[in-house]
């Protein structure tokens, strides 16, 4: 519990994504990297406090990707690239 109400969700910030791009790099084409940004574009810019890409945010994200392979530009091992390095900025 914070201070003044509850703590907000941990959540990708848009600096921290720039980071798991650059880590996806050797994963991701230039088309995927478009798929991912995206796919999160409204989490991540959204006004004030709710800004970032939290993990229920997330797991609807890739969720959709699992369901829809066919609607997208990547592949079953670049989802799994993508859960890898997000993992490490929402784990508690």
């Amino acid at each position: 519990m914070g201070l003044f109400g509850p703590d907000l969700p941990k959540r990708v910030t848009e600096l921290e994504m720039k980071e798991i791009k650059k880590r996806l790099y050797a994963h991701l084409d230039d088309k995927e990297q478009v798929e991912l940004e995206k796919l999160f574009r409204a989490d991540l810019y959204e006004p004030g406090d709710e800004a970032g890409i939290t993990q229920v945010e997330f797991d609807a994200g890739i969720s959709w990707l699992e369901a829809n392979m066919g609607k997208h530009e990547l592949e079953a091992d670049d989802i799994a690239a993508v859960k890898h390095y997000f993992a490490e900025y929402l784990a508690d």
